[in-house]
This record gives C-alpha cells, sequence and structure tokens, in this order.
C-alpha cells in the first residue's frame, strides 16, 4: 500500500513542477524506473525502523528522507514561499538544529528533487489551503522531526526472581607466565668405538706399521647463533686408538691414532654467506708414540703442540645435503712448541730448538657431504705457507651408516709438510706422507 502510495504521489509531484523541475528530477529518474525509486524509499523507510529499536536510549538518530514532506501531516513550509517568490535562501542559523530539508542543505541531484518538492507543495498551498494543518514553526516548537518520527524508547529491563550465587574459585587455576631467554646456542656430538685397520706409508711423519687395532673418536660441538650478525663455532676433537703389533718385541700396545684438536671461529656477519672471523686452531696428541722395537719417543703429548690464530674471511653455505665453510686467512700467526727435551729440533724447528713462529696466509675447509642415504663424507683442508714452507693437510672420513648404532668407517689422510729436512726419505725424496684406516663398530650420536 505504502509504496503504490508513494507512486502516486511522485506522478502528482512530477505533473505539478514546472518545466525545469520535470527535466532536472527526470535526469535523476532516467536510470531507474519508478518501481526500483519506490522500493528503494520504502527500504529506507524499514530501514529507519531497524535503527530506532537497536539504538541505544541516550543516543539520537537523524534521518532525513528528500520525499519525507509527502508523506508527513500537510504543514505549511518556509521553503516553497521562499522558492517561490525569489527570496535568497541561507541554512539555519549558528547552534539551531537543522531538522527539515533547505535549498542549502544540498547540492547536485539532492538539491534538485528538493526544489522539486517545494514546487509541488508550494501548489498545494495555492490550490487546497485547508488541507494544512501546522505550519514550520509549529513543528519546530513541538520537538521538530526527530520527536515525531524517532519518539525515545522506554528502556527494557528483565528482572530476575531468584539468584543463583556460582562460585567458580575452585574451577580456576592460576596461570603462571614464564618469560624463557630465547637459547641460541647449539649443542651435538657424536662417539665412536671402532675396530680399525690401519696403513702407514713409510715416511709418515708420526711412525707406525700396519696393523688392526682399535680405536675411540669423540667430536663435540658448540655453535651460537644469534639469527643476526655473531657466529660462534666451536668443535673439539679427540681420537685415540692402540694398536698391536706382532713385529715389535719391546711394546704390546702402542698408539697407532692420537689427536687432540681444539677449534674455534667467532665470525660477524658481512652478507648473506660472508662473514668477517677471527679463527683459532689448537692441536696436539694425548700418548706417547715410539718407533717399532725402539723405545726412542717419536712424538708426545705437547710435542709438538701447535697453534694458528688467523684473521679473514669465512664463506658459509648450507644446502639441503652440504654444509660447508671456508675461512680465507691473508694473516696468520703459526706457532709450535716440544715439551719433551729430546724431541728439541725435530717437526720443523732449528736444531736445540724448542719453539718457532711465523707468519703467512692460512686457509681452512670443512665440509660434510651426505652422498647418499647411509653414506657421509666429512673432510678438512687445512694448508698454511710462510712464503719459505707449505703444511698441507687433507683429512677425509667416510662414514657408512649400517643402522642407528653401527657403522663403518673409511680415513684417508694424505699430508704434506716440507718445514723440516728430516720429513724427507732418502729412499723416495718426498715430502708426501698419507695415513688410512678402515672400521666397523659402535656410534651414538646425538
Amino acid at each position: 500500500m505504502r509504496v503504490r502510495l508513494f507512486a502516486l504521489v511522485v506522478m502528482a509531484f512530477l505533473g505539478c513542477m514546472n518545466g525545469v523541475a520535470q527535466e532536472r528530477v527526470a535526469r535523476i529518474l532516467d536510470t531507474v524506473s519508478m518501481e526500483a525509486v519506490t522500493q528503494r524509499y520504502s527500504l529506507m523507510l524499514d530501514s529507519l525502523a531497524v535503527q530506532v529499536r537497536m539504538r541505544p536510549a541516550d543516543t539520537a538518530v537523524r534521518y532525513t528522507p528528500l520525499y519525507f514532506r509527502m508523506f508527513a501531516p500537510p504543514t505549511l513550509y518556509d521553503a516553497p514561499l521562499e522558492q517561490a517568490f525569489g527570496v535568497f535562501w541561507s541554512p539555519s542559523l549558528p547552534g539551531r538544529m537543522v531538522s527539515l530539508p533547505s535549498l542549502g542543505d544540498y547540492a547536485g541531484e539532492g538539491r534538485a528533487v528538493v526544489e522539486g518538492a517545494d514546487w509541488m507543495l508550494m501548489r498545494t498551498y495555492a490550490d487546497t489551503p485547508w488541507l494544512i494543518e501546522a505550519t514550520e514553526d509549529e513543528l519546530e516548537q513541538a520537538g521538530g522531526i526527530e520527536e515525531e518520527v524517532l519518539p525515545e524508547m522506554p528502556a527494557v529491563a528483565q528482572l530476575v526472581t531468584n539468584e543463583m550465587a556460582v562460585d567458580l574459585t575452585d574451577d580456576v587455576d592460576e596461570v603462571q607466565l614464564v618469560v624463557r631467554r630465547p637459547n641460541f646456542w647449539k649443542v651435538k656430538g657424536d662417539y665412536s668405538f671402532q675396530l680399525t685397520q690401519n696403513h702407514f706409508s713409510d715416511n709418515w711423519y708420526q711412525g707406525g706399521d700396519n696393523n688392526y687395532t682399535m680405536l675411540a673418536l669423540l667430536t663435540m660441538e658448540a655453535n651460537f647463533n644469534n639469527k643476526q650478525k655473531i657466529q660462534w663455532d666451536n668443535k673439539l676433537e679427540m681420537r685415540l686408538g692402540f694398536q698391536t703389533s706382532k713385529t715389535d718385541e719391546k711394546h704390546k700396545f702402542k698408539t697407532n691414532d692420537d689427536l687432540l684438536r681444539f677449534t674455534t671461529k667467532i665470525g660477524y656477519k658481512a652478507t648473506a654467506h660472508w662473514f668477517y672471523t677471527l679463527q683459532v686452531q689448537a692441536y696436539t696428541q694425548f700418548y706417547p708414540s715410539f718407533n717399532a722395537n725402539s723405545d726412542v719417543v717419536s712424538s708426545d703429548f705437547m710435542s709438538p703442540f701447535n697453534l694458528v690464530v688467523s684473521l679473514g674471511m669465512d664463506y658459509k653455505l648450507e644446502l639441503k645435503r652440504f654444509k660447508g665453510s671456508a675461512n680465507l686467512a691473508p694473516v696468520a700467526y703459526n706457532f709450535r712448541s716440544v715439551e719433551r727435551r729430546s724431541l728439541f729440533g725435530n717437526f720443523g724447528l732449528d736444531e736445540g730448538k724448542c719453539m718457532y713462529h711465523n707468519f703467512g696466509p692460512n686457509i681452512t675447509v670443512n665440509y660434510s657431504w651426505e652422498i647418499w642415504k647411509n653414506i657421509k663424507w666429512d673432510a678438512r683442508i687445512y694448508w698454511f705457507s710462510n712464503m719459505e714452507s707449505t703444511d698441507i693437510e687433507w683429512e677425509n672420513t667416510f662414514t657408512f651408516t649400517i643402522n642407528r648404532f653401527l657403522n663403518s668407517k673409511l680415513f684417508l689422510y694424505p699430508r704434506i709438510d716440507d718445514s723440516s729436512e728430516n720429513y724427507r726419505r732418502e729412499s723416495n725424496g718426498s715430502y708426501f706422507m698419507f695415513k688410512e684406516w678402515f672400521s666397523l663398530g659402535l656410534n651414538y650420536s646425538f
């Protein structure tokens, strides 16, 4: 019913307007049908009713549809009279609530609709003045459109006759918040007890003969990485093996592999893979070693002791199956000392001397490559030169995993050291040395 009434009013509205107003209003409605306009206005009124029901008691809702004067009780408004008599129109005075649409309240299409409505109201005032029930001033004194359309809604209170006291204290546990600092350290280790088969070249610098032995290996790492700039890697390697030899009548047991080495390097990140790095390597052996059928000690704990301090750049690369680092140091300090007096002058030292030191470039490469699911290759390449002599080492450990606790290892260790004439064998005149062992045993990693 409301939609039909509105359609009739709009049609009468268009018929009462002059040509200019009809053209302007028609331009507004030419994109939509009359039915669409009436449906839109009906929805606007429905929305207004919903807002009235849902608004809080202390909140005012202003809603002024452009066509409301055609549905409100017939009222004598000021705007149609001033428009018809050409009186200049200005907005309401400051502080006065604008509750009625005027020419100053709209622009563009909205202003055209208001002007058309004013022409229709003026025609109504002239033709049927007996229909007018109130004036705009009386409407303002009565409270305006807001009071008529949106009356105050009383607050609805629900009364509870029976109140139940519920104690939830026993059902609520106290939650203690514990703040933990992030742990930037990563610790890992590898323990191994192996049965080995060894082969030494005739000029191996620590001596030795071919045999079958038992070997214990321990590798521990503690690495710090704050995920920003600082990385600090620490690695402790210990290898100690004993052998029995049928050809050695003076020693029932003697060492076949003996190493105590500690490596630490601290780096400051320069790029994604490069670090400014200070590296320290220190290594010696645990137990004295003897040549076959001899009581002469060929090497001992702290005899020799080697210390290499290098400053340079470290490149790190970590892939799915490969992890490695290469430390390139243009400047390195190399120190070597001998504690046992009988070994003074050996291991590249001048005759009668117990220590020496020099400077030169150093390269140290460490990598771990998982060649296959159960085959792993760990290697260390070391190179140092003081521009007079060169020391090159390449340690290769191939691990063949059988199960979690059982594996076999193949160790290949070529070495070149021309720092002393004592390393040169008159039989072959070479500084090249080689060591190898193969083992099968127990292994545990964490």
